[in-house]
């Protein structure tokens, strides 16, 4: 309904004239009443009607002058004269304010009706073209943002960029954190789009089918987006991941944050907790992948010695280092799940199998490959090997010395240095080795030699196995260190002793 003021110093003409028409019929509806010039200028200004049915002669301000008041005060609706007089003074006057009709009174009734239905037909016209042009200027907007981002150099080079006078832009890349499916997501974005929309110098465009929202800052401070950005990912109870390209200062750079931002954005499993990336978030600690072997070992160290506090840190590394090679997703739930059944094993050879199984197992495996971030996945480790830990490995009574000592027996054939196991139980190498002695009577070195050695033994008197295969097994890389060793405690070769066992066992036979 379009809203219409009435203005006449005589109330019978004003009654008169909302009597004799079909306002609703017309589309139109009566919204005030104006009794002078004065009074009516001062209802168009507040009431902002559609149109104006506005007699000549009134006191104070007469019509004409009142709507040229009401003009310069804003005012762009359109007028109607009502007048007694017919001096194409007044006509001309009004004529010259853009006024659409002067009726002379008596007002014929048919007149002002045709009068009217012309009016609503004109502003309904003019504001499908607003409409159109609106529509229009933005899609071309839209457009010229999206050839920003993406470096449309042909969409780019034919436009003007005049608009684009800021001191600096920044681009951002905003998806769902979660698991959605299509209605969800896009409901939700839906709603951080209109609410991006609100804010000044900010563009908000979906660039592609991917389900994603692209979005410019235009002469934002690089505190204040991330400022905001991680205040809207809190609105969203973190349901919402951002990436952040850096800062550029030319709307001809604009595509180079954006860049920035996607492959950020392709980390997305990586950094999926930290809701909102930048390049400053992305870790970079010097980590390789020869390192995966080293905190796999650690992890086992600190799940048999039950160091809860240590073996987290050490996942977090883990963690860590995984961003640092910039695995895909499934490399590195494969890398995940490998290192857990290496680690079922190691343990499964001191607790067994089947007590393994209770943790490591394959529910285990399937929820492992169902995280949606490597965080989740870190954080599902840290659970299930803190409780194996704890079940299996929880601290007694035993001193650490014999813990020490268990943890030898229990890894001997791995390598084993005393550095390594200071590290492991907190002590400095020194300290440790000589305490080490005071409690076997042996240093570190002979006391593993030892071990190994007897491991050696037993496996060479089976016969099943050569001597290169028992040295790897005991723990020794090298053939013909493990030799001189033990022969150095054994007083024969690895393959004397082997060949003598097996001669004794056929003399026990017969």
């Amino acid at each position: 309904m379009l809203k219409v003021l009435l203005v006449d110093d005589e109330p019978n003409v004003r009654q008169g004239v909302k009597m004799m028409i079909p306002w609703d019929e017309l589309g139109l509806e009566v919204i005030g009443e104006g009794e002078d010039g004065d009074d009516g200028l001062a209802k168009i200004l507040s009431l902002r009607p559609d149109i104006v049915i506005a007699d000549v002669k009134m006191p104070g301000r007469t019509g004409i002058q009142m709507i040229e008041a009401a003009q310069k005060g804003g005012y762009e609706g359109k007028c109607l004269i009502l007048s007694g007089y017919s001096d194409f003074t007044y006509a001309k006057e009004a004529m010259s304010l853009g006024v659409k009709g002067f009726i002379l009174k008596p007002v014929d009734e048919d007149e002002l009706i045709e009068a009217l239905k012309a009016l609503h037909e004109e502003i309904n016209a003019e504001r499908k073209d607003e409409v159109t042009m609106q529509k229009g200027s933005e899609y071309i907007n839209t457009q010229l943002v999206r050839a920003l981002l993406l470096g449309d150099e042909a969409i780019i080079k034919s436009s003007s960029l005049e608009a684009y006078d800021y001191s600096c832009y920044d681009a951002a890349i905003i998806s769902s954190s979660e698991d959605m499916d299509l209605d969800e997501q896009s409901l939700m974005l839906a709603a951080v789009k209109s609410r991006l929309e609100s804010f000044s110098n900010i563009d908000v465009i979906t660039p592609d089918l991917s389900g994603i929202t692209a979005v410019l800052f235009k002469g934002w401070k690089r505190s204040d987006i991330i400022e905001f950005l991680k205040k809207l990912n809190k609105d969203y109870f973190g349901k919402i991941f951002v990436t952040v390209g850096d800062t550029v200062t030319s709307p001809y750079e604009i595509n180079q944050s954006y860049q920035e931002a996607g492959a950020l954005f392709k980390n997305k499993f990586m950094y999926l907790h930290c809701g909102v990336v930048t390049n400053d978030t992305v870790e970079d600690n010097g980590n390789t992948e020869n390192e995966l072997d080293e905190i796999a070992s650690q992890i086992y160290a600190y799940v048999e010695i039950n160091d809860i506090e240590k073996l987290g840190a050490t996942l977090e590394l883990l963690r860590q280092t995984l961003c640092n090679n910039t695995f895909t997703a499934e490399r590195i739930k494969v890398t995940c799940i490998t290192e857990a059944m290496e680690l079922k094993a190691r343990i499964a050879k001191n607790i067994g199998d089947k007590k393994t199984e209770q943790f490591l197992n394959d529910e285990f495996i399937a929820r492992l490959g169902e995280k949606s971030s490597l965080f989740d996945i870190i954080e599902y480790l840290k659970k299930t090997l803190t409780d194996l830990s704890n079940t299996h490995f929880g601290r007694t009574t035993k001193s650490t010395m014999e813990r020490v000592v268990q943890y030898i027996c229990s890894n001997y054939n791995h390598e084993l240095r005393l550095e390594q196991l200071a590290s492991i139980f907190g002590y400095n190498s020194a300290y440790l080795g000589k305490v080490f002695h005071q409690y076997t009577g042996e240093n570190f070195n002979n006391y593993l030699d030892r071990i190994r050695i007897t491991e050696a033994k037993r496996l060479l008197a089976l016969d099943e196995y050569k001597v290169y295969e028992v040295a790897e097994m005991v723990g020794y890389t090298n053939i013909n260190y493990f030799h001189n060793k033990f022969k150095k405690y054994v007083g024969i070769s690895p393959l004397s002793y082997k060949r003598q066992s097996k001669n004794e066992a056929d003399d026990e036979e017969e």
